[in-house]
């Protein structure tokens, strides 16, 4: 199985799993930053009622929270299992693969005012989902990017396939490969979606004033 695949597979074979340690909030720094930086960028600007999409929703939580501040949101998730969990805790979500959505955008519904990626742009090509999303925004939609901050990551400081073990939430994991992306690497795969870049955020630990993540905000160019 290649690693495009395997990563997919991952999310599988994870989603109970992982499922868990969000909805227990057992993983620190979705605590005490990442959680709270995505919500505020996406409903900056948004208007009352506000249509966001969440591209690659895992179980759902990021929807129920902009829900929860009046905005409009749909889910999409190429796992079964992380959909039905979704589901089930309330909202509206869909099975949709990135490969789908990209050969039919108009799976993904729409139009929305914001598209957002949430630690779930993890491949080596983000290109045709970025560019699928993008094309479902009306007019000044923007797109929202968080994703692993580079300082955070062992060297080499370039791109390439990594693996994450998930040690530290437990042995209930299968590990997973992703894709590592310099600053500069996000820069290019933005354009080459169509995209430019109109913000980028570094949340800080409120403590450590270590990154938690990178934040990009884009609109379509």
């Amino acid at each position: 199985m290649d690693l495009p695949a395997r990563l997919r597979q991952s999310w599988t074979d994870n989603a109970d799993a992982w499922a868990r340690v969000v909805q227990g909030g057992a993983i620190a720094s979705r605590e005490v930053g990442t959680d709270a930086a995505i919500v505020e960028a996406v409903v900056r600007g948004l208007p009352p009622a506000g249509r966001v999409l969440d591209v690659g929703c895992g179980e759902g939580w990021l929807c129920r929270a902009l829900a929860a501040l009046g905005a409009e949101t749909y889910g999409v998730d190429a796992s079964e299992r992380l959909v039905e969990i979704a589901r089930l805790a309330g909202g509206a979500f869909g099975v949709v693969a990135y490969d789908e959505a990209e050969d039919d955008p108009a799976r993904l519904g729409g139009p929305y005012d914001v598209a957002v990626f949430n630690f779930s742009l993890l491949s080596d090509d983000v290109t045709g989902i970025l560019r699928a999303a993008a094309s479902r925004l009306d007019e000044g939609g923007r797109v929202v990017v968080q994703t692993v901050h580079p300082a955070t990551v062992d060297l080499p400081y370039r791109e390439g396939w990594r693996e994450e073990s998930f040690r530290s939430m437990g042995d209930d994991f299968e590990p997973m490969p992703w894709y590592f992306r310099t600053v500069g690497a996000w820069v290019r795969s933005l354009g080459a979606a169509g995209l430019r870049l109109t913000e980028v955020a570094e949340p800080l630990h409120p403590e450590t004033g270590a990154p938690l993540s990178l934040l990009m905000v884009a609109e379509r160019g």
